[in-house]
């Protein structure tokens, strides 16, 4: 795809109102620098594995109240009470096998550097195409290139240790990112301004809704829950039946806003929110920019912009991991 062509295709989207698809977005992840691939999926897989494991921890809690409950409430049933004492040890010993292996394998960790490395490494590949520093123009194209390359041989020195099984790959400069390196300025910045700037902002309009979302679902299903409790207590209190959930209950409240603060619903609305209100002024910003050297000091803001949430999730989610062990 020619410059030209390039700007007409961005620029047709633009005027629109439309994201570029991804079947025609001229710069898909496999086309950024090798280590990205590989810290990106690290980190989701260890993602899944630490949220798989933390809930089942969480649901085998409120399983053995509801069982040391069922235990305690049998009168004259010794099968009952033996069964459900056993569910109960069963489910709090596998909740402890749950809780010693997060402590030892640690996939939070993983999650959290890989997502970190992913990000520099997309930051890193992006100020190479947009001709930004460290990359200026004033570098020829194989210089650049061995700049980046030298950027990415550190980035991985200093992450491999914390990043088991954190490969390079085959490629870290793509025919694509020389192509869109080696565009005229109008072509970079629509490039940019698109595929970056406006992707991102997207992100995390999008993000910011789902998590608004799963807050309200998840503060609605702790106060149904809160109100059930209050029933209960109130028909146990009444001598209605002998069946006492109360306890069950506590326990699923407590799982509940555990999750909560696993997933952080909150804060993470109010700061994607934020972030891509900002985005949306760097966007805006970005259509004036007149030559090459403020543009480069464009994209390095921009990209200090949207490196800076990456850089404050990470510190949220180091400081959760740590006021939790500290407790």
């Amino acid at each position: 795809m020619t410059p030209e062509a390039l700007i007409w295709h961005l620029e047709s989207y633009r005027q629109n109102g439309e994201r570029v698809p991804p079947h025609q977005n001229p710069l898909a992840e496999r086309e950024l620098p090798g280590i990205f691939a590989s810290a990106d999926e690290i980190s989701k897989q260890s993602q899944k594995e630490y949220l798989r494991w933390t809930r089942g921890r969480l649901q085998l809690a409120v399983l053995a109240a509801t069982a040391g409950i069922t235990a305690a409430s049998s009168k004259d049933d010794s099968w009952l009470e033996t069964t459900s004492t056993c569910i109960a040890l069963i489910s709090f010993v596998t909740a402890l096998i749950f809780e010693v292996h997060l402590l030892r394998d640690r996939p939070e960790e993983r999650w959290y550097h890989g997502r970190a490395i992913a990000e520099s490494a997309k930051t890193l590949a992006w100020r190479y195409m947009a001709i930004a520093e460290p990359f200026p123009a004033s570098l020829t194209p194989d210089r650049a290139e061995d700049v980046l390359l030298a950027r990415i041989q550190d980035l991985f020195a200093e992450s491999s240790p914390n990043l088991p099984g954190l490969s390079v790959g085959s490629s870290q400069v793509t025919s694509k990112m020389r192509q869109i390196r080696s565009s005229n300025l109008p072509a970079r910045k629509a490039t940019y301004l698109t595929l970056r700037v406006s992707d991102q902002q997207a992100w995390y309009e999008k993000k910011a809704k789902e998590n608004e979302s799963n807050a309200k679902r998840w503060r609605l299903t702790l106060v149904s829950f809160e109100i059930l409790g209050i029933t209960t207590t109130v028909i146990t209190l009444l001598d209605i039946t002998n069946l006492d959930v109360g306890a069950t209950l506590a326990a699923a409240i407590a799982a509940g806003g555990a999750w909560l603060e696993v997933k952080q619903y909150d804060n993470l609305s109010s700061a994607y929110a934020l972030t891509a209100a900002e985005l949306s002024f760097v966007r805006a910003t970005g259509e004036s920019i007149p030559n090459e050297e403020k543009w480069s000091d464009y994209v390095v803001s921009a990209e200090q912009a949207i490196s800076r949430e990456h850089t404050m999730w990470l510190a949220r989610r180091v400081g959760l991991r740590a006021a939790r062990r500290n407790g």
